[in-house]
């Protein structure tokens, strides 16, 4: 298990480098470089988590987690900002340029949520990594259904005070 927090100042030239940060830490700790649906996961959920921090959260800087089970084929991205308002799935019209930020997490992450904290709250995103048998149901290994569908994850595997999509 591999695990890396860091700052980053709340601008929007965060984003990009955020994002360069992730993907390398997780190409690092799995040993080969990603192939091109999970760099293209690693850098849009990425974006999405931090694109959000840097737009609608306060204060001067966002801290971002980075987890990689290489072993499990899974990594978690973790975005803290000191806002206490809560991410909200947009139901943007086709002509919007933004508001889809969520609605594609939920689309590319196995699993994903909110923790909520005194001072902010943590959003967070669970993605497969190459090698591993899609199994849809959170960090740990399950017995998930061969043909890939989504479950939800189990509540009872979250920390308490955790929202969970999906």
């Amino acid at each position: 298990m591999h695990r890396r927090w860091f700052s980053l100042p709340r601008e929007p030239a965060t984003v990009a480098a955020g994002r360069r940060r992730v993907r390398a830490l997780i190409t690092a700790w799995g040993g080969a470089p990603l192939d091109e649906d999970t760099q293209l996961t690693v850098d849009l959920v990425t974006s999405e988590l931090l694109g959000n921090a840097v737009r609608h959260a306060t204060g001067r800087a966002v801290t971002v987690g980075v987890h990689a089970d290489p072993l499990h084929h899974r990594a978690v991205i973790e975005v803290y900002d000191s806002s206490p308002a809560l991410p909200v799935a947009g139901r943007p019209d086709q002509d919007s340029e933004s508001g889809r930020g969520v609605l594609l997490i939920a689309e590319l992450a196995l699993a994903h949520g909110v923790i909520r904290k005194r001072s902010g709250k943590w959003v967070w995103a669970e993605i497969a990594l190459p090698g591993g048998r899609i199994a849809r149901q959170g960090w740990w290994p399950s017995q998930g259904p061969p043909d890939g569908t989504r479950q939800k994850t189990p509540a009872d595997r979250l920390a308490p005070g955790a929202v969970t999509c999906r």
